[in-house]
């Protein structure tokens, strides 16, 4: 059955990559190295190949794309053997080349989580078992994902797709995460009824709640609940309308539909019910897509999209809404819609942001439930709008050696008659002009630091080329102590109450993985893969851009660590995962474990 074959080879493939690169342990034998041994189950290419303790085990896999940045293309599973074997001549002359095993792709997960754990076993407890588990979890949601998409998975390579499409189809996920399927707290069918891989959309549930027990903030009007109201109005049954008549100062709570039934069995939903204090309204309003974070939903007709709290634990965490992320939300939000904000529009045109100018919440007895918690997101993409994260753009194809980019620059070709190698470099040079180089400018000019990764780096397309970069989820914006002063002084809530005031050091960290080590670096994989061009060219084109930045701003020390660093931070999510840190809650300086790689643009 091919979804077996394929589902064991990716999901394997996500974790054998994050392990290679996150213990620098992997090494790639080109076919004309290979021996006898290796020739075996090379199918005549190069192979990754992994020395494996506790078991003394030898574990080698082909692999059709090899990535200097880690994310190796695999043409099969891995196969293994002992490398005891090696040592001991057989007695028996016919069997004198060991013998190489196919285990099953649950074997081979926990021989690679057995090696760290067993590498680490000194210092710390690592919870292997929690991590097998979520990548048995991971493992099963690609199953879904594969059996719904089998038919249409070719649309994701598309060359024209809007914006929930694209949300819609980042098939299996972050390329260099062990588990990032996994979705712990989803039962059953809930899983394919609320994945946006499955093409699902579901209304959202709403609760009519008495004003006391009520927060609410709203950048752009008076009163978001009151909006709320009126702009659904028109779609209520007469029971959710005579409930609103009888009770007009109660206010209107949005819920993702599991996280309603998850938090009718508190004792306070209870309590609140019996006194009339809340009523459970039921499914309203726009049918909504989950997009890639799966708890943030939108639809092309509906004024906002919407992030809400989901205690279900996505990749790497419960994705539960904090209140100093909404108050961050809505400092960024101020900034953008001010004055200072239209002049960085006009200085930064290629620079948009997705704000979130609303929020709202549950709150009892002067204390907000996070668990409620609603953030309410500007939506200003329409359906004839080519927008993609980078995530769904950069991916490969499941099951054939292709991607969006070979079908992007293809239709490029077609159109202007150009080259397709010039194409492809031609469209990473406009990336680094429309995305990367205002970013770092907005850095050292504004102090503004955005720790966007592929998922949340949205790049509109017109035709096929980035025109502008839309950075979503502002609660990841830091605001440089160094660089930042004059927006500082304007907010001062940014350090109080939004914990957003970073050092320089910090952010430089932070930059190098989320805008180069996680998405120039994907972005150089991706368009690599289409073999137009290779990664050395386009490093060294990087390389160029950081030169010429560089120069701009002198003995700056991000460009300085990009530039002559040996290594760079990057974020092992693999050992994050075995350290069993939750990225939301822990303090920043440890909810995740960075490892150093070799820099490649200082080679």
């Amino acid at each position: 059955m091919m979804h077996h074959k394929t589902l064991d080879r990716l999901t394997l493939q996500n974790l054998v990559n994050a392990y290679s690169y996150e213990t620098g342990r992997g090494k790639i034998v080109p076919v004309e190295q290979q021996d006898g041994q290796y020739k075996q189950i090379s199918q005549d290419k190069p192979l990754l190949v992994l020395n494996l303790a506790p078991h003394d085990t030898i574990m080698a896999v082909p692999v059709d794309r090899v990535s200097q940045l880690g994310q190796h293309r695999f043409a099969d599973t891995p196969s293994v053997f002992n490398a005891a074997s090696l040592k001991t001549p057989s007695t028996n002359d016919t069997q004198s080349e060991p013998q190489w095993l196919k285990p099953s792709a649950m074997s081979l997960a926990s021989f690679i989580i057995e090696d760290i754990v067993h590498q680490h076993k000194e210092d710390v407890k690592l919870d292997g078992n929690g991590v097998l588990k979520r990548w048995l979890e991971s493992y099963e949601g690609l199953q879904i994902i594969l059996e719904h998409r089998s038919d249409e998975m070719d649309d994701i390579v598309d060359d024209t797709q809007d914006f929930i499409q694209t949300e819609q189809s980042l098939i299996y996920g972050h390329a260099m995460h062990p588990t990032p399927k996994g979705r712990a707290g989803f039962y059953g069918a809930e899983w394919a009824k609320y994945a946006p891989e499955t093409n699902s959309k579901t209304q959202l549930n709403y609760w009519l709640v008495h004003p006391n027990f009520i927060v609410e903030e709203f950048v752009d009007g008076d009163s978001i609940t009151a909006e709320l109201k009126t702009k659904l109005l028109a779609d209520m049954s007469d029971y959710q309308r005579q409930l609103i008549a009888k009770y007009p100062t109660h206010k209107l709570l949005p819920l993702h539909p599991w996280q309603a039934t998850f938090l009718q069995q508190q004792a306070w939903y209870q309590a609140l019910t019996e006194k009339g204090q809340l009523f459970d309204l039921g499914a309203l309003g726009w049918h909504l897509h989950p997009t890639t974070s799966v708890r943030t939903l939108a639809a092309f007709e509906a004024p906002w999209m919407f992030k809400l709290s989901l205690s279900v634990a996505i990749t790497n965490s419960v994705r539960i809404n904090l209140p100093k992320e909404c108050k961050r939300g809505m400092h960024a939000c101020r900034i953008w819609r001010s004055d200072y904000g239209e002049q960085l529009g006009a200085e930064y045109p290629t620079i948009a942001v997705l704000n979130d100018p609303a929020w709202i919440a549950l709150s009892i007895d002067g204390k907000i439930i996070d668990e409620t918690i609603c953030i309410l997101r500007d939506n200003p993409f329409t359906q004839s709008m080519q927008v993609t994260n980078l995530a769904s753009l950069s991916q490969d194809h499941p099951t054939r050696l292709t991607n969006r980019f070979a079908t992007l620059f293809q239709s490029i070709h077609e159109r202007t008659g150009k080259q397709l190698d010039e194409i492809a470099t031609e469209w990473f040079d406009t990336y680094l002009k429309v995305g990367f180089i205002p970013l770092i400018h907005m850095y050292y000019k504004h102090g503004l630091a955005f720790e966007v990764h592929q998922q949340n780096s949205l790049i509109e397309l017109k035709d096929g080329y980035p025109a502008k970069f839309w950075a979503r989820d502002n609660q990841s914006f830091g605001y440089i102590a160094e660089y930042a002063k004059p927006l500082i002084d304007a907010y001062p809530e940014l350090i109080s109450e939004a914990e957003c005031v970073i050092p320089e050091d910090f952010a430089d960290s932070r930059i190098a993985y989320y805008l180069v080590g996680n998405t120039i670096f994907g972005l150089i994989t991706a368009i690599a893969r289409t073999q137009l061009v290779s990664e050395t060219a386009l490093l060294a084109t990087f390389r160029d851009c950081l030169e010429t930045l560089d120069s701009q701003y002198p003995h700056c020390s991000l460009i300085d660590l990009l530039l002559r660093s040996p290594t760079l931070p990057f974020k092992g999510n693999l050992l994050t995962r075995l350290y069993a840190l939750d990225e939301l809650t822990a303090p920043v300086e440890t909810q995740s474990i960075y490892v150093d790689i070799p820099n490649p643009m200082s080679a």
